[in-house]
């Protein structure tokens, strides 16, 4: 559920970095050109894309760019906390460059996949004693406005 139709975006895309590079240097990860490139597309967009979206998206200006490259990128990016994987659609990962404790929206009908606000601690299940939380991620799915009209149409 590869198919990205147009649903309605939740907020501007988060992009603005002044200099990425010196972004990634602070994070701990060393900047290429594949890294500055694949996280600026990832941070300019809310479209949650996939490994394989950012791979065509960026593989006509970069043509030895590989789908592996991108994934462990990704993957590198999610282990520095400058960006969170995510598991709604199925089998196929989502990655996200907001950070921030927030929940997602994901259309069962064109694979969409919005952020949602209002997630707050106090609305957050108890941890038995003893557990320890290392992340966790919160969603709904169903359709999205643009999906209910067209199945109204």
């Amino acid at each position: 559920m590869e198919r990205q139709a147009s649903c309605p975006s939740t907020a501007a895309p988060i992009g603005g970095l002044l200099n990425t590079a010196s972004f990634l240097r602070e994070k701990g990860i060393q900047p290429s050109p594949q890294r500055l490139r694949i996280y600026e597309a990832l941070a300019s967009t809310r479209e949650h894309p996939s490994a394989d979206a950012i791979h065509r998206q960026l593989s006509p200006e970069m043509p030895t760019l590989s789908r592996t490259t991108v994934y462990s990128t990704l993957e590198l990016f999610v282990g520095a906390g400058i960006a969170q994987e995510l598991a709604i659609t199925g089998s196929q990962l989502r990655f996200d460059a907001e950070v921030s404790s927030h929940a997602h929206f994901a259309c069962r009908s064109c694979g969409c996949v919005v952020d949602l606000g209002g997630l707050q601690a106090a609305s957050l299940p108890e941890l038995p004693l003893g557990f320890i939380a290392e992340s966790s991620q919160y969603f709904i799915t169903g359709i999205c406005p643009s999906c209910t009209v067209s199945t109204l149409a």
